[in-house]
């Protein structure tokens, strides 16, 4: 019984390392059962890019056991001094998670990130919720694309012909003027300068005869 015992201490690490080659499904079974860690917290709200108004409540999940505390605090994305806020803090640890109202109002619209801390007797752990967007006092951003409508193929337009208007150009035909009341013709000149010097000659010899007296009565 003895040796019986003794053989078979010295074939347990042979069986060890033998079954594993013949029946390697064992090993897989076995992979495939172990359970797969949570994370420590899960912000479920607000997410990373989220645009919030008003008043708006931070939920949280709490994977760890018999913490102490938890801190929920937010800071100014741009600010490189890295200066935290505190929002709420929780002294005892609640079984259903975190679940606190957070009043946006009193911030001014711009990008926030979030923080959820949980101190353990052991280790302290964090989680981080970046790109925050306060939007009370200015117009939501829309990220998201305008889908561009296609027509289905039975609402194919058809081409519509295109009409092409040409012009035919007119010949001009003169057309005569009015003859000119005004307009005088060589007899009509011809008359008009022979009527300027007979009035002429008249004057000149009006003058000669009005020259002749006057010398005349002086002599006398």
């Amino acid at each position: 019984m003895l040796n019986l015992k003794i053989a078979m201490r010295r074939l347990l690490p042979i069986i060890t390392l033998v079954v594993p080659l013949l029946f390697p499904s064992l090993g897989v079974t076995a992979q495939e059962t172990t359970p797969i860690p949570l994370a420590e917290i899960i912000v479920l709200s607000p997410v990373p890019g989220q645009a919030l108004q008003g008043n708006i409540l931070i939920t949280a999940e709490i994977n760890l056991e018999e913490y102490i505390s938890a801190e929920l605090s937010f800071s100014y994305a741009d600010d490189p001094r890295d200066t935290w806020f505190l929002i709420h803090e929780i002294k005892e640890p609640v079984n259903e998670g975190l679940s606190v109202e957070w009043d946006t109002t009193i911030l001014t619209d711009g990008e926030y990130t979030l923080s959820v801390i949980v101190i353990t007797e052991q280790d302290q752990y964090s989680k981080i919720v970046p790109g925050i967007r306060v939007r009370n006092y200015s117009a939501i951003e829309t990220n998201t694309p305008v889908p561009t409508s296609t027509p289905a193929p039975a609402d194919t337009l058809m081409p519509i012909a295109t009409l092409t208007s040409t012009i035919t150009p007119v010949p001009l035909t003169p057309t005569p003027l009015p003859p000119n009341p005004a307009q005088l013709n060589i007899r009509d000149i011809g008359l008009s300068i022979g009527k300027g010097v007979l009035f002429a000659l008249a004057a000149l010899a009006l003058f000669g005869i009005y020259v002749f007296i006057r010398n005349r009565r002086r002599r006398d």
